[in-house]
């Protein structure tokens, strides 16, 4: 009788023992899970293409935000028209004839041709000679006299631009042309960071390059990602907030690069048409499936009339914007006033 009794005593006490462990296992696992979820995203800072990068992945995925932002160096490497070595500097020093590409300098070449007449042609990435000339963003900024316009013009125009992406090369028309891709390269490389992070299975995240941004899915907490679009005349100031889950956002405006003279503002985005800076708009932000594509269309858009540029938005597919005019006006397109959907935007 007391043996059994021992034996029953010892097996209870081996069954509650056990229970205990895995009760603490459970409550150990849960900590585990929360704090998972609590611990930080990883965020990394750099400054390249001459402005500031922001990577942001989920906990423990540094490694991954590493690989992304080498990825947008090597885009840059290739971009820089600036950079004797890069692709683009090789196809401007031999400006009329063939010179062979990348896939990646095809690729976004390609789209200039495809897209660019969207916009009339505003869209010009062969306005370097341009942008050399008014020095916009350096320290010999000023207004060029009516005669060295006239002469930089003649080096510019977008149907000198030809692509043979079958034969994986290009060519600018006559020698003395120059391509420079800022109003396009600097989305392209989002992209493929972008790339480089969903291969990897990050699937919540932002790539900021200079303000355009691409966010995938959505924060940690399961809501969509909130981006304050500025005010592009009040400092520290938004025209309102965009919600957003997997999309790309670029903006264009008079006030990102310029100089004054004489209480005029002369700015960085050229129209090809006049060789000055536009004055039909002061602020553009596109959302789009790319940013390549929004980069693209922000330019473009912001040197069209403002209703001009607002119905070419609303026609093409996944495509929506916000433009300010000189006049104060914000004009922002159907889809972007849909609360119950994504991309929403919400004004001040």
């Amino acid at each position: 009788m007391n043996a059994f009794t021992g034996k029953s005593a010892r097996r209870w006490v081996a069954i509650v023992l056990l229970v205990l462990v895995l009760m603490a296992g459970l409550v150990v696992a849960y900590f585990i899970r929360r704090n998972a979820r609590l611990r930080p995203d990883f965020i990394q800072h750099d400054f390249l293409m001459d402005t500031f990068v922001t990577i942001r992945v989920p906990a423990g995925k540094g490694e991954v935000a590493q690989q992304a932002f080498a990825e947008l160096q090597r885009m840059e490497g290739l971009f820089n028209r600036h950079d004797p070595g890069s692709e683009v500097a090789r196809l401007n020093a031999r400006a009329g004839r063939w010179v062979s590409a990348s896939p990646e300098l095809l690729e976004v070449l390609a789209t200039v041709k495809e897209m660019a007449p969207a916009t009339g042609g505003l869209f010009d990435v062969t306005v370097a000679p341009l942008l050399d000339l008014w020095g916009i963003g350096t320290d010999r900024a000023a207004v060029p006299d009516a005669a060295a316009l006239a002469r930089a013009r003649e080096w510019v125009g977008g149907e000198g631009l030809e692509v043979d992406r079958r034969g994986g090369r290009v060519k600018l028309a006559r020698p003395g042309m120059a391509v420079d891709l800022g109003g396009i390269g600097k989305g392209y490389a989002i992209d493929r960071a972008v790339q480089v992070l969903t291969r990897a299975g990050v699937s919540g995240g932002l790539v900021e390059v200079g303000g355009d941004l691409y966010l995938l899915g959505r924060r940690g907490d399961g809501q969509p990602w909130r981006v304050g679009v500025q005010h592009p005349r009040q400092d520290g100031a938004t025209l309102g907030t965009l919600y957003l889950a997997g999309h790309a956002v670029a903006t264009s405006g008079d006030y990102q690069r310029f100089f004054e003279v004489g209480g005029v503002r002369y700015h960085h985005i050229l129209d090809p048409r006049t060789g000055k800076p536009g004055r039909t708009s002061i602020s553009v932000t596109v959302v789009s499936r790319t940013v390549m594509e929004a980069d693209l269309l922000s330019t473009g858009v912001f040197l069209m009339e403002p209703l001009e540029g607002l119905a070419l938005l609303e026609r093409l597919p996944d495509v929506e914007g916000i433009i300010v005019d000189p006049a104060g006006r914000v004009l922002v397109t159907s889809g972007l006033q849909d609360e119950g959907r994504l991309p929403y935007f919400r004004p001040r």
